[in-house]
């Protein structure tokens, strides 16, 4: 394969992903939105017909997006492109994207986490609001061990991932998502000494501002590396 038919390749690989990374958070919020009206229309705030209607459409638009992720899913030319030269910026790349749309769809999960948590503060635990808390926890875990590189894909593709500059770069990303989360937990406290349990409700928002900011910062740093090379 020459170097014509590496960059054809290049540029189709990365339009295929980009399409399947935006499939992928079109279904996911999707999926959050029906399961919202659903507890909405169990709750009486919203009448049964409207949510017929809501579920309904996007029903559809999740199964569009799975459709499309179906014909987007790696294939041939993911396998041909793995083991031609040049893995290691290919895999980088692959990485950046997968933390911006994480720290991007995980803002929703934060958002359905507030108020299902006030759901939870008052007084009614139930199991689709825990279940919907857990998965937050966990998303509000993964942005920052993928920083680490702790996460399972981190671990499989290490030797094309780990370097001097990653690690410089994850220094940087660090920092940045301390000093996000500080002033975020700050507000949070002092929020808190008068209204205690609206503090505890919000601060999902806070927790996910300092993992996103990380993550996101990460991401941008190799991206930039790249523009410049």
């Amino acid at each position: 394969m020459n170097e014509r038919e590496q960059r054809a390749l290049e540029a189709r690989e990365a339009k295929r992903a980009r399409r399947f990374r935006t499939a992928l958070i079109v279904l996911m919020a999707a999926v959050l939105i029906d399961i919202a009206t659903a507890v909405s229309m169990v709750r009486g705030v919203i009448p049964p017909t409207t949510v017929t209607i809501i579920v309904l459409a996007f029903v559809t638009v999740g199964l569009a997006a799975l459709a499309m992720m179906l014909g987007h899913a790696p294939g041939p030319e993911t396998r041909r492109l793995a083991a031609s030269p040049g893995r290691r910026d290919r895999e980088q790349r692959a990485r950046t994207g997968q933390m911006m749309t994480l720290s991007i769809s995980s803002l929703v999960f934060a958002l359905i986490a507030v108020l299902r948590g006030g759901d939870i503060v008052a007084g009614e635990m139930e199991l689709d609001a825990v279940m919907v808390i857990a998965a937050f926890a966990i998303m509000a875990l993964t942005l920052p061990a993928m920083v680490m590189g702790w996460d399972g894909g981190a671990r499989a593709a290490k030797r094309y991932l780990e370097d001097e500059l990653t690690r410089a770069f994850r220094a940087r990303a660090v920092t940045t998502g301390f000093w996000v989360l500080l002033p975020g937990m700050i507000a949070v406290y002092l929020f808190g000494l008068w209204r205690p349990d609206q503090a505890i409700v919000f601060m999902p928002l806070a927790l996910w501002a300092g993992a996103a900011a990380a993550c996101g910062r990460f991401a941008l740093l190799h991206r930039a590396a790249d523009r410049d090379e």
